[in-house]
């Protein structure tokens, strides 16, 4: 496993343990699609070379400029400025590494009959639950670099996020406090499809808001809540099939 060597890192940062299942909720608890790994290395060595870039433009401006002027210090000042920007560079590469690298291993994603829960970071840590009663929207994210790698993003939405106020960073996005992102994914229609199924059975059986011409019925002579109901276990079945089976810590 690979939190095994990097123990040391995961106590520093107070990483907490894998996440479970409430007690008496049926559900999964999953990881993304192994190619994220490959794909946020990815991303993160094009990060890297841009940084590179700037420290050599940085030098070369320094030479073409600072050296020139006529001053007794410029040319300390500016050899202890290039030396820093180097040193920076240097140290934060192999932790930017192992961070990317364990980012995927300690990223968990919860299923279960009644919420969906995201838990995200190592040095920052952000964990997101939505009930689904109140998500509103579930869209496919997808660009042409998790095209080539097979994964796509689940965007979840809840009532009030439309706004943009709220907001924090996130990895690629500003995520607002009524988004969560499955992300990553290899399998993210039928993700998709199961967050859906679950909205409509909870409306179906009056856990959750009706539009106006839904009207509401008893949930015990409800028809559409059972077709509900075994469509959500038809799907749900699909999903587990599709899923990598847990790994053992």
């Amino acid at each position: 496993m690979t939190d095994v060597p990097h123990a040391w890192l995961l106590r520093l940062l107070k990483v907490p343990p894998a996440p479970r299942l409430p007690s008496g909720h049926e559900g999964r608890v999953f990881r993304s699609a192994p190619a994220f790994r490959r794909y946020q290395l990815l991303r993160w060595g094009v990060q890297q070379l841009g940084v590179a870039a700037g420290l050599v433009a940085g030098a070369l401006f320094l030479r073409e400029f600072i050296f020139h002027v006529d001053y007794p210090l410029s040319h300390a000042i500016a050899w202890v400025l290039e030396g820093l920007a180097l040193l920076g560079f240097l140290v934060q590469l192999p932790v930017g590494f192992l961070v990317t690298r364990l980012d995927y291993a300690f990223r968990w994603y919860i299923l279960s009959d009644r919420s969906l829960r995201v838990r995200e970071g190592l040095v920052s840590l952000q964990e997101k639950t939505m009930t689904f009663a109140n998500i509103q929207q579930v869209s496919i994210q997808q660009n042409p670099i998790q095209r080539l790698f097979g994964i796509a993003d689940v965007k979840v939405e809840t009532a009030g996020g439309g706004g943009s106020g709220g907001s924090k960073g996130g990895e690629a996005h500003r995520e607002h406090l009524h988004e969560a992102y499955f992300r990553g994914v290899d399998n993210a229609a039928e993700i998709r499809d199961v967050i859906l199924a679950r909205v409509r059975l909870h409306r179906d059986t009056g856990l959750g808001e009706h539009a106006p011409e839904e009207p509401v019925e008893p949930a015990g002579t409800s028809t559409a809540a059972l077709e509900a109901a075994t469509e959500l276990l038809t799907e749900m079945r699909a999903l587990r099939g599709a899923m990598p089976p847990r790994q053992p810590r």
